[in-house]
């Protein structure tokens, strides 16, 4: 769900003003919406965006979706039940 909202703010462009908060660096004016870290300055942040950290996670968000509920739903053994294979019925004639 989270993934499916960061790509449709990337993919709408919109850019809303960042609220000011003292307790983050650059007082929160510096973001990156892709790996969600914040940055002391603009110099930083264009640095951050040339990173290969930066482009990994990039690529990352432009594939498929990670993982949905489902795939944590059978990873813990929750989802769909596995009968194994079917059973072939004999028939004597």
């Amino acid at each position: 769900m989270v993934f499916d909202e960061l790509k449709k703010l990337v993919e709408s462009g919109e850019t809303k003003p960042l609220p000011l908060d003292e307790a983050l660096p650059g007082m929160g004016q510096f973001y990156c919406l892709h790996c969600d870290r914040h940055f002391a300055n603009d110099e930083v942040r264009e640095e951050h965006y040339r990173s290969k950290r930066h482009k990994k996670r990039m690529k990352e968000m432009n594939g498929p979706s990670p993982h949905r509920q489902l795939d944590a739903e059978l990873a813990a053994g929750m989802g769909m039940p596995d009968n194994g294979p079917k059973l072939m019925t004999m028939t004597f004639g």
